[in-house]
C-alpha cells in the first residue's frame, strides 16, 4: 500500500514498549585549527556553476518555484548522516526528520550505539536548540529547510533578481550585504549558496530522488568553518499527525522519533 508516488506505508517503523534511549553528551568542537576545504569536498566550484545570469526580480517566478517544491503531506524520514568538523574529526550515525507542513521540522541525530547526540527543531525560521547545543554546526534555518528541497526565503530577506532559462530556475535574495542564491532544476531544488557580509559562505546541495521525492543525498558545507555535514536518505513514510509538544526540544512525548 503506498500513499502517493514514492512513500511506502509497509515501511514504519516502531520500538518496543517500554524501550528508552539513553542520551550522550554531543561532542560538538567549535571551528578551530586549519584544515584545507579542498580536503573536505574534492571540489570548490559554487553550485551556482553554470547558472542563468539574474535579472529583475519576478514574485510570479518566486511563487512558483516555491509551489512547485511544497511538500503539502506529513513526513517521517529516516536517514544517514556523516560529519566532518573543523579538527577533521568524524562523526556518523542514524537520524530522523519529522516534518509538518507548512514550516515544522523535528530534527533527532543518534550515534552508532543509539545514543542521542542532537535534538533540534526549525519552526519558520526560527532553530531551537538545547541551550548548551547553541553552537551546533547545523544549517540556519533557510539553508536548513532546503535540505528537505523546500525553498523558504530568508528572513526579512528581500528577493532582488531571478531568471529562468528554460528549466533552470534562480532566485536572488538580499538582506543589507548578506546574499543568497536558490537554483532550481525542473521543479527541483538543486542549491543554495549563502554568502555572508563578513565574507563567510555556506553552501547546501542536493542530489537524486528518494521516497516521497525527498533529495537522495544533501550535503551542507560551512567553507569558513570547514565543517561538512552530509545526510542519506535511507526511507520515508507519511504520518496522520505528531505530538504537539515534539516541537519543543528537549520535552514532551515521542522525542526520540524512532
Amino acid at each position: 500500500m503506498r500513499s502517493g508516488s514514492k512513500v511506502d506505508l509497509d515501511r514504519r517503523r516502531t520500538r518496543p514498549a517500554g524501550e528508552q534511549r539513553t542520551a550522550a553528551r554531543w561532542p560538538w568542537p567549535r571551528a578551530a585549527g586549519a584544515v584545507a576545504v579542498l580536503a573536505l569536498t574534492g571540489c570548490a566550484s559554487a553550485p551556482g556553476a553554470g547558472a542563468p545570469a539574474a535579472g529583475p526580480p519576478d514574485p510570479a517566478v518566486e511563487r512558483a518555484v516555491i509551489e512547485a517544491t511544497a511538500i503539502d503531506s506529513l513526513l517521517h524520514v529516516i536517514f544517514a548522516w556523516n560529519l566532518i568538523d573543523a579538527d577533521n574529526a568524524r562523526f556518523s550515525g542514524e537520524g530522523v526528520t519529522r516534518y509538518q507542513p507548512p514550516d515544522r521540522a523535528r530534527l533527532d541525530l543518534f550515534g552508532p550505539r543509539g545514543g542521542t547526540y542532537l535534538q533540534a527543531a526549525v519552526v519558520g525560521a526560527e532553530l531551537r536548540l538545547p541551550p548548551d547545543k547553541q553552537d551546533a554546526p547545523l544549517p540556519p534555518p533557510a539553508l536548513l529547510w532546503g535540505v528537505l528541497g523546500l525553498i523558504r526565503p530568508p528572513q526579512d530577506a528581500q528577493l532582488v533578481g531571478t531568471a529562468v532559462d528554460g528549466g533552470r530556475t534562480r532566485l536572488d535574495y538580499a538582506r543589507g550585504d548578506d546574499r543568497w542564491t536558490f537554483l532550481v532544476t525542473d521543479g527541483r531544488l538543486d542549491s543554495i549558496e549563502w554568502v555572508s557580509s563578513d565574507g563567510g559562505r555556506r553552501t547546501v546541495r542536493l542530489q537524486g530522488s528518494g521516497d516521497a521525492g525527498l533529495p537522495a543525498e544533501a550535503v551542507y558545507r560551512d567553507w569558513r568553518g570547514h565543517v561538512e555535514l552530509r545526510l542519506n536518505l535511507k526511507e520515508a513514510w507519511t504520518e496522520d499527525e505528531f505530538p504537539p509538544d515534539i516541537w519543543t526540544i528537549g520535552r514532551g512525548s515521542g522525542s526520540n522519533g524512532r
